[in-house]
């Protein structure tokens, strides 16, 4: 015997909404655009930012068919003296976005140093960003040729150009970090 509502339609199972919450850190040299990149985010504003002191968190909510997906976003300063806080702040991260300027080729060396203290750490789905997209044709110094061969070295899942100006691939970035995490994790949805 089937049963069936007052219109005569098949009850829909009804799943729960679940929350999940990834850690997110948010790595690179100092005055890449880590911090305005975030503010793009969350407030779809471009707001030029001071160098951050320490760590800054913030969370960004993302919903992915009936679950509702927090990023714990942990903010990184840039500048080698406080690098030391990484490692333990890194432990549990689900995603790293590895950051560069492609204006400064500094930042961009640096890379490998950033990637080496959170792969020790963690085992995150790792994108790398190059930011300030928006000053390519004025002052890039760091091909999205070099950046490619950096991922395929690495082994990065990604990689993004992202202007946190005009807010191009912004929101893009941390929804494919979001879907490469949850292959990873293997979490149904």
């Amino acid at each position: 015997m089937s049963s069936s509502n007052m219109n005569g339609e098949e009850p829909r199972e009804t799943v729960p909404s679940r929350k999940l919450l990834f850690k997110i850190c948010i790595v690179g040299d100092g005055g890449v655009g880590k911090t305005t990149m975030v503010k793009r985010l969350l407030t779809g504003k471009y707001i030029e930012q001071k160098i951050t002191i320490g760590t800054d968190l913030a969370t960004h909510s993302i919903k992915i068919k009936n679950k509702k997906i927090i990023l714990q976003l942990w903010d990184f300063a840039g500048e080698k003296r406080f690098r030391f806080f990484l490692p333990n702040y890194s432990r549990g991260a689900k995603g790293v976005l590895l950051c560069y300027d492609i204006a400064r080729r500094s930042t961009f060396n640096n890379l490998k140093e950033w990637y080496n203290i959170v792969d020790e750490h963690s085992n995150p789905v790792f994108i790398l960003v190059g930011c300030k997209q928006d000053l390519a044709d004025e002052k890039r110094v760091v091909s999205r040729e070099d950046a490619k061969e950096f991922q395929e070295e690495y082994d990065i899942d990604l990689f993004f150009e992202t202007s946190s100006k005009t807010g191009y691939n912004i929101q893009e970035v941390f929804e494919n970090l979001t879907h490469r995490i949850i292959d990873k994790q293997e979490i149904p949805l």
